[in-house]
């Protein structure tokens, strides 16, 4: 067995009731009082609680602007050595719930829109859970051809070790052509 880290985050949520002029100087007012102890949130103000995986330290984070490019530039190659990188897709981009696992795609930069000279534009991607195999995902992404009601990303990452291989591999290649 492995151990895995998991973050709880609790929510506690409370309403009081302020007097004042506008409602700008009625949320000074309550958070004055409450960083003065007048308001205390307790058990009988929980809201809810999220349970997450915490996040692998072997994951680079990145926009998926950053994560394109360093598919493009390891694609502008001609070798046959391809990056792989991860999308998380906000909940809300689906009618019903699913983990943070479940929203997950793994992508190849082996894909024909990061690949140069190509005839086609085409991101497959396949959900970490298996469920969702080979899926085009340019269609859905908010980000790509999804439009304004498309799949939102909430994160992009790429694994160090991934990172690391195609860093030497680029860099090899910059020193032959000087």
């Amino acid at each position: 067995m492995k151990d895995y880290e998991i973050v709880i985050t609790e929510t506690l949520k409370k309403t009081v009731t302020v007097q004042a002029e506008n409602p700008d100087e009625a949320l000074q007012k309550a958070s004055d009082a409450w960083h003065r102890s007048e308001y205390i949130l307790d058990a009988e103000s929980f809201h809810g609680v999220d349970f997450q995986n915490a996040p692998d330290p072997m994951q680079i984070n990145m926009s998926y602007q950053e994560m394109s490019s360093k598919f493009h530039a390891v694609e502008s190659r001609g070798k046959n050595e391809h990056l792989c990188g991860y999308i998380v897709f906000t909940a809300d981009s689906f009618s019903k719930p699913f983990t943070e696992y479940q929203r997950t795609y793994v992508v190849s930069s082996d894909n024909k829109a990061f690949q140069p000279n190509m005839g086609g534009y085409s991101i497959y991607g396949s959900s970490l859970d298996g469920e969702d195999r080979c899926v085009r995902l340019e269609r859905y992404m908010a980000a790509e051809k999804g439009g304004a009601d498309g799949w939102k990303i909430e994160r992009c990452y790429v694994m160090q070790d991934d990172l690391n291989r195609v860093a030497h591999l680029l860099k090899a290649k910059t020193d032959r052509e000087r």
